[in-house]
C-alpha cells in the first residue's frame, strides 16, 4: 500500500517538475527571441547609416579609403551614445555593411559579388579596428 502512494508521489512531483522546466525554457527562449531581433535591428539601422555616407561620400567624388574613414568617423559620431554600440558584433555589423555597400554603389569602387563583398568587409573591419 505504501508503495502505491509512493508511485503517485512521485509521478506527481516528476510532473510538476516537467511542466515548471517547460514553462520556463519556454519564456527563456521568448527573450532570447526578442533581444536577438533587437540586436538585428539596430545592425541594420547602423549598416543602413554608414551605407548611405559611405556611397553618398563616393557619389561626390572621394576615394575609398577617404570615404571608409568619414563614413566611420560620422557612424561612431551618430551612435556613441547608444548603449547596444559597445556591444555590437562587429563581425555581423561588417557582413551587411559590405553587402549593402557592394549592392548600392560597389561599381564605382570596381568591387562586386562575394569576391567584393568579402574585400570590402575585411577592408572596413581593419579601418574601424584602427578608430576603436
Amino acid at each position: 500500500m505504501m508503495t502505491a502512494k509512493r508511485k503517485e508521489f512521485f509521478k506527481g512531483l516528476f510532473s510538476f517538475v516537467l511542466i515548471i522546466f517547460s514553462i520556463l525554457f519556454y519564456f527563456q527562449t521568448e527573450v532570447l527571441y526578442a533581444s536577438e531581433s533587437y540586436n538585428s535591428e539596430f545592425i541594420t539601422k547602423v549598416s543602413k547609416g554608414y551605407t548611405k555616407k559611405f556611397c553618398n561620400s563616393i557619389g561626390f567624388g572621394l576615394s575609398k579609403e577617404s570615404a571608409m574613414n568619414f563614413s566611420i568617423k560620422e557612424n561612431n559620431q551618430a551612435f556613441k551614445k547608444r548603449k547596444e554600440m559597445k556591444s555590437i558584433n562587429k563581425e555581423l555589423l561588417s557582413e551587411k555593411i559590405a553587402i549593402s555597400v557592394i549592392e548600392k554603389c560597389g561599381y564605382p569602387i570596381n568591387l562586386s559579388g562575394e569576391e567584393g563583398i568579402q574585400e570590402f568587409k575585411s577592408y572596413y573591419l581593419a579601418k574601424d579596428k584602427e578608430y576603436s
